[in-house]
């Protein structure tokens, strides 16, 4: 009889090691809705395709993706971005040449009835344009600033001379100058 083979270190049989099963592929998934722990609407995630299967597939909140259409759909991005950049510093261009000028009712000692704030300004900004030109979430005025660059914490509240300065995106932004008058 020939005694089976031991493992020295342990000094049991030796048996053959099993292999672990393949892992499963994860899916690429783009989002349709918010999903907790996953991500946001427009998202492309790496999911286990039983979640995909069950979860995801079943309520709607995903669909699934290919390699090309997510470059697809990036380079449409950045074409938009690009787009929308170019027509920004066009804009900004134009409006730091404007020198919008503003009546109001005046008190004593320049003091104005009310006074002139961002919505106003904007408004009368968005009259200079083509409509449409000046739409858009980020698109607001950010600061006044008085005749000496000082920034206003407020309305612009007196008669005078005064700039403003205006986001269009998120990294381009103009100045333009406004003139507060009386109201003849």
């Amino acid at each position: 009889i020939v005694p089976a083979a031991t493992d020295v270190r342990r000094g049991g049989p030796l048996y053959a090691k099993k292999k672990a099963p393949p892992a499963k592929k994860k899916v690429q998934v783009k989002l349709l809705k918010y999903v907790e722990g996953i991500g946001s609407i427009g998202e492309v995630v790496m999911v286990a395709p039983a979640f995909f299967e069950n979860k995801l597939k079943r309520s709607g909140s995903g669909v699934l993706i290919s390699d090309e259409d997510v470059q697809k759909e990036t380079s449409e991005k950045e074409a938009k971005a690009k787009a929308q950049l170019e027509l920004a510093t066009d804009l900004k261009a134009k409006i730091e040449e404007i020198n919008l000028v503003i009546t109001k009712k005046v008190g004593k000692e320049g003091h104005l009835f009310g006074a002139v704030n961002k919505k106003t300004v904007f408004d009368e900004l968005k009259t200079k344009f083509p409509k449409g030109a000046l739409g858009g979430k980020q698109v607001k005025i950010t600061e006044f600033k008085d005749e000496g660059g000082n920034t206003l914490s407020g309305d612009i509240k007196e008669i005078g001379e005064f700039s403003a300065s205006i986001s269009l995106l998120k990294d381009v932004s103009a100045d333009f100058k406004i003139s507060v008058k009386e109201d003849s």
